[in-house]
């Protein structure tokens, strides 16, 4: 009876120890830009490309969603691998670079500054479905001329499912794609000879 009771209590301990619950592990995403737009020509110009600005509500680690207007939430388990400025910021640095538009950044007498500001990029839950939302801008300052070019994005994608992680997926796309616009505009309309 002993030595059934302990092979009992080994059992539970061992089974309880090895099984693990997945639905409390944390998940941490990154914002990463696919594009592999390649420019024609090089401008032989310098771009300095300046720290992104993020909306304070949303440049955290938190990843927000929204059910109803003028409120958000944040999931508990999912959330950014650092503040988004810091990403784009990154990722804006290194397609820049991989374009070829122009020559690497010299920030002590670059042609040009970028200005990048997140307003809003968050997951918006609607009856009908689930979207990611990003709205942004670019300004492009001519450090000759001291004239700004606007550049205004905003996308709002809807998922194929409503879950943090296809949320992740569609707004790194709705980027890359901003991103591709963006560097079309500025090869094709911006430095046209």
């Amino acid at each position: 009876m002993r030595s059934i009771t302990i092979l009992l209590i080994s059992l539970v301990l061992f089974t309880g120890c090895s099984l693990k619950d997945q639905s409390l592990s944390n998940n941490n995403f990154l914002i990463k830009f696919d594009t592999n737009y390649k420019a024609l020509k090089n401008t032989k110009k310098y771009i300095k490309i300046n720290k992104v600005k993020v909306n304070n509500t949303f440049n955290k680690t938190y990843i927000f969603y929204s059910y109803k207007k003028y409120k958000l939430d944040k999931y508990s388990r999912n959330n950014w691998s650092d503040i988004p400025s810091n990403m784009i910021y990154q990722e804006l640095k290194l397609t820049f670079n991989k374009s070829n538009l122009f020559n690497n950044s010299n920030l002590s007498n670059a042609d040009y500054i970028l200005n990048t500001n997140i307003f809003e990029i968050y997951n918006k839950i609607e009856k009908n479905g689930a979207y990611a939302v990003l709205n942004l801008n670019f300004e492009l300052i001519n450090t000759k001329t001291k004239k700004s070019s606007f550049y205004n994005y905003n996308k709002e994608i809807k998922l194929e499912k409503n879950t943090p992680y296809d949320f992740v997926v569609t707004v790194n796309n709705a980027f890359s794609i901003i991103l591709e616009k963006f560097l079309k505009d500025l090869e094709s309309k911006t430095f046209k000879n």
